[in-house]
């Protein structure tokens, strides 16, 4: 059977392409040919002779050979099957032995000759393989670059979706944690007021009560004196003036008239008038308000006492890298200026910095352009030193350091640095500014309270 498909394959072969043939045709000396390799011989030799034998043909135009036709198209369809039809010409049946790189697809020896391929940059099926195989294996390796940024930025995310959850749960025990302080306030105020008004109630009334019984027994008094004497004047006249000096003293009223004493009722105007303006007042004393609050998502700092206070994180929930994240140990104040004077105290410790900073100079994990307005604690060599606009090296003092700063800040003329405990400058910065700044710190910061009053003002 291999010997057969063999010969039957040798004996539909073009002897110009070595090929199997293709619209073959056949010459008067019995040689059959490709009509199309036949044509091009003839194109190239100038003459029309047979390619095997040399033999001249002078029929203008050769006859079709269509029974070999049809065992050629046999024949290639059956190698198409067992060999793969991708391997072939889907238009002429022959092997893909070219490229073209114009169209960027394979093609075989007749479709290089066509007339759509003319003018096209044509090479060998291997070579380019080979270029293109090194293009995919660059781009290969472009894609695994991006998937492993993927990965990471995956990772990243997914401590993300975690943080989230991690600072919903803990945002939410706050607000609890904070509305249940109120919650006691007002239930301990409620309660307190409450008590006033019964105990109030219970005083009066017990008064009330006890002249209620006296006015009560003076009543009955009156009621037996008025029977009495009414009794006395029923009976004869001689019975009645032997006892009319008595009658008659005892008719007459020597009883005050009764007064009303003022102040009996409850002073509801003390317990509810502007009641809660007097709460809200009262609660000024519990309520504490700062100025500045820190924003935890710039920082890689744990954050206390309702955003008041920075320290080194020592948990283990991942922090994951976001834009608004700033590189080690910073934090920016939540509310930014861009106009203005404003002032925050901040109680500092060990390795601090204090004052404002552009946000938009940061980006995870990269040096800054240290576009800040600040003074720092330096932990190498203990001196408080200038941190402006990049200046790491300017000494401001190196035996005295501040505890409690004052930050004034004036966003026209500069920023200051108060030392509150020995009540003095600390460090001046003249500065006019131009875009949005943030209240900046370094690691252990506390900011102070404010002092908070309620008062009123007509219009």
């Amino acid at each position: 059977m291999a010997t057969n498909a063999l010969q039957s394959e040798a004996d539909c072969t073009c002897p110009v392409c070595c090929d199997i043939f293709t619209d073959p045709v056949l010459l008067l000396c019995g040689h059959s040919f490709c009509q199309h390799c036949l044509q091009e011989w003839w194109r190239q030799s100038t003459q029309r002779t047979c390619p095997v034998c040399k033999e001249i043909f002078h029929m203008t135009r050769p006859p079709r050979n269509l029974a070999l036709r049809n065992l050629s198209d046999s024949l290639r369809q059956e190698r198409n099957k067992s060999a793969g039809s991708n391997e072939f010409c889907s238009l002429h049946g022959e092997k893909f032995k070219l490229f073209c790189q114009d169209d960027q697809q394979p093609m075989c020896l007749v479709c290089r000759d066509a007339k759509a391929h003319k003018k096209h940059n044509i090479v060998p099926i291997n070579e380019a393989a080979e270029e293109y195989r090194a293009k995919v294996r660059l781009n290969l390796l472009n894609l695994k670059s991006k998937q492993g940024s993927y990965e990471n930025v995956k990772q990243n995310w997914d401590k993300i979706a975690k943080k989230i959850q991690f600072q919903a749960q803990q945002t939410e025990k706050t607000i609890r944690d904070e509305f249940q302080k109120l919650y006691q306030f007002l239930r301990a105020e409620e309660a307190g007021r409450i008590d006033a008004c019964r105990k109030e109630a219970k005083c009066k009334s017990d008064a009330m009560n006890v002249r209620i019984v006296n006015l009560t027994a003076g009543i009955s008094e009156f009621k037996k004196k008025i029977k009495t004497i009414e009794d006395e004047m029923r009976t004869d006249d001689i019975s009645f003036m032997l006892n009319v000096k008595k009658t008659l003293k005892r008719s007459l009223c020597t009883q005050p008239e009764p007064e009303t004493p003022t102040g009996t009722l409850i002073d509801e105007a003390k317990h509810i008038g502007n009641l809660q303006f007097s709460v809200w007042n009262k609660m000024a004393a519990i309520v504490q308000y700062t100025p500045v609050t820190l924003d935890p998502n710039t920082g890689c700092l744990t954050v206390l006492d309702n955003l008041t206070k920075s320290r080194e994180t020592t948990n283990s929930q991942p922090i994951p890298d976001t834009p608004e994240r700033l590189q080690w140990s910073d934090i920016l104040g939540y509310q930014g200026f861009n106009s203005g004077k404003h002032c925050w105290d901040v109680e500092v410790d060990g390795y601090w910095a204090v004052g404002v900073a552009a946000k938009t100079i940061y980006m995870p994990f990269v040096v800054p352009s240290y576009k800040t307005w600040a003074i720092y604690m330096c932990p190498c060599t203990n001196i408080l030193r200038n941190l402006t606009l990049g200046d790491y090296v300017t000494e401001i003092a190196a035996d005295s350091f501040p505890k409690k700063i004052r930050v004034l800040f004036d966003y026209d003329k500069g920023i200051s640095f108060f030392d509150l405990d020995r009540n003095r400058i600390v460090y001046d910065i003249k500065y006019t500014f131009t875009e949005t700044v943030f209240p900046y710190f370094r690691e252990n910061v506390k900011i102070l309270p404010t002092k908070l009053s309620v008062s009123v003002t007509y219009p």
